[in-house]
């Protein structure tokens, strides 16, 4: 048999064919995640954490955290009071599964988690608080290497 450029055209075309089904089959087993289910409620909340975070900005002392022994620990602003209370959201941008909220309520100015049992990896820590019905809002970046 003679190779000619029918046979050629048919061998190229077919290999385009073939590597096309093996590229739509490996995008439908791609896992896609929404960052949040509720995303549009999210958006329409945004205006109302740039307000908080302008609260949180005007402070002269900063939230500050550090993790020892497992423990997260968080220490809020004298100047705002000892009574706090809010919610800490652990995001996990490799894994909704790995997404935790926190309830908190503290008379001091610190609080402590216990992240012993937190997969490993890069969490953004998002804490929404609030002293003396005042609101604050923070975003932090952690590192949970274990």
């Amino acid at each position: 048999m003679r190779f000619n450029w029918g046979i050629g055209a048919f061998i190229f075309f077919g290999t385009f064919v073939f590597f096309m089904i093996g590229m739509v089959y490996l995008s439908t087993q791609q896992k896609s995640e929404l960052v949040t289910e509720d995303y549009y409620e999210k958006e329409l909340a945004f205006k109302e954490i740039l307000k908080k975070e302008a609260r949180t900005a005007k402070l002269s002392e900063k939230l500050s955290w550090q993790i020892i022994n497992n423990q997260l620990s968080i220490q809020f602003p004298k100047e705002i009071g000892e009574n706090i209370m809010g919610e800490i959201t652990f995001f996990k941008p490799s894994n909704q599964n790995d997404d935790k909220k926190i309830s908190f309520q503290t008379s001091s100015n610190s609080h402590s988690i216990d992240v012993s049992k937190f997969s490993s990896g890069m969490y953004k820590l998002k804490i929404d608080w609030m002293s003396n019905d005042i609101t604050y809002y923070n975003e932090e970046v952690i590192d949970l290497p274990y």
